[in-house]
């Protein structure tokens, strides 16, 4: 036991005290990492970025903002990147698009359908895809909000809505083509009460961005000789590859105006394939139809690339899968943007005549339902179902049949790069169908 009064033992008591001070100070307590962000906001080019920065630091100033450039220049990773800042920032978002988007998104006649609650506690509206969208449902969305938000001063009930649009490509269709021109969602952008602050994306220097430029403003659009070939076999193996006995390349696609070529060449693909054929026949009343109508078949081979007609298993209309196997009652399919296996069953469907407006009369047999399964060969596919799409390979067929402004730039702006663009032509110029009114 030390002694109290000890010199000896009191300098070891100090010299203890100051070693376990020393220890102490030298312990770090380690900060809390700082709170990650919920969303991550995927890179952005300067131009991209000096447009985010200007719409989410000025929301008080401007509510009202619509950002145009032309395909390839990134306007739906944009508002991809928006949707992500706006979340980070607590503020409640609603996506509307037409076509496919990176978050959850709705058609804008769901959104008119929400809850009034709903849409007053949403604080943003991001609309993707604008000229798919008519200038009345866009009202019709405005006066919903100003009612339920009883302000009209601003528009929209002030809140914040961004939209994104091409007016270069197709618009929605509408019965007529003076219609059509007069509903462009581009006219409301321009003359509302509180106009829209317009922001555009410029011009790419690459290849592919200067031969879409050239194809969107254009009457006679000329095709590059290294992206022609002659015959629709040649076609057929630069998108999809030999095909002996191989499975076919799935990130590429064939466009076409009409639908009778779609069907020609999703028949010429499928004939090329090795794998046997395999029969599913539509059915009703328990059972099998026996007709020569091509609708009342489905005729499939291993691998084949198919399109939903209908949404089914949580997938959206137009999603391609890759066909592996069948059972007695399912499709057994790959998804192929995520390699997802999903099953699919028939349902209930009308093979003639118009599937919206079924008849009703006993006496009328060219439009009873059946059980087939909502898909059908997605080899080849008409420009309208494309758009919103993206292909590493495309091939355009017949490009000289266009006859609706933007038909042909929505057509060739799907393919990724231009050494992934074929198009089956014997001419060396086409005929362009575009609206200058709406891209000026």
């Amino acid at each position: 036991m030390p002694c109290e009064h000890c010199p000896h033992c009191q300098a070891i008591e100090a010299a203890a005290a100051a070693e376990a001070a020393a220890a102490a100070a030298a312990i770090v307590v380690e900060a809390a990492p700082p709170p990650q962000p919920e969303f991550e906001v995927p890179p952005l080019n300067d131009h991209q970025l000096a447009i985010a920065q200007d719409i989410c630091n000025h929301t008080r100033d401007y509510k009202l903002h619509f950002i145009e450039g032309i395909s390839n220049t990134g306007k739906t990773h944009l508002l991809g990147a928006l949707y992500a800042l706006f979340r980070n920032n607590k503020m409640t978002v609603e996506v509307i698009s037409p076509g496919p988007f990176p978050q959850p998104a709705k058609q804008i006649k769901k959104v008119l359908s929400l809850p009034d609650n709903v849409i007053e506690n949403t604080d943003v509206f991001l609309v993707d895809n604008g000229n798919q969208i008519t200038e009345q449902l866009m009202k019709c969305l405005c006066e919903k909000l100003n009612r339920v938000m009883g302000n009209d001063v601003g528009g929209f009930g002030g809140k914040i809505v961004v939209l994104v649009a091409d007016f270069g490509l197709l618009l929605p269709y509408t019965g007529s083509n003076l219609t059509k021109l007069s509903e462009s969602l581009k006219h409301m952008t321009q003359n509302t009460v509180v106009p829209f602050k317009r922001h555009s994306l410029p011009v790419g220097d690459d290849h592919l961005s200067q031969f879409l430029e050239m194809v969107r403003k254009t009457p006679q659009v000329k095709i590059p000789e290294a992206n022609q070939v002659p015959n629709l076999d040649e076609l057929i193996e630069f998108i999809y590859g030999p095909l002996g006995g191989e499975a076919p390349y799935t990130n590429g696609t064939i466009v076409a105006v009409k639908k009778a070529d779609v069907e020609l060449i999703n028949k010429r693909v499928l004939e090329k394939m090795k794998p046997r054929v395999q029969l599913f026949e539509a059915n009703f009343s328990a059972r099998v139809i026996k007709s020569d109508l091509d609708l009342h078949q489905l005729r499939l081979k291993k691998h084949c690339i198919l399109v939903l007609d209908e949404p089914a298993e949580g997938l959206s209309k137009g999603t391609r899968l890759v066909f592996d196997d069948s059972t007695r009652s399912h499709l057994c399919c790959r998804v192929i943007p995520t390699n997802q296996l999903v099953d699919i069953e028939r349902t209930r469907r009308f093979l003639s005549g118009s599937p919206s407006t079924p008849s009703t009369s006993n006496n009328n047999s060219t439009h009873q339902s059946c059980m087939q399964f909502p898909v059908s060969l997605g080899f080849a596919q008409t420009i309208n179902s494309v758009q919103g799409h993206r292909f590493e390979k495309l091939g355009v067929f017949k490009p000289e049949n266009v006859f609706d402004h933007g038909m042909l730039y929505t057509a060739v702006s799907r393919v990724e790069s231009l050494e992934g663009l074929k198009v089956m032509t014997q001419a060396t110029e086409v005929k362009n169908k575009i609206e200058m009114s709406l891209i000026d």
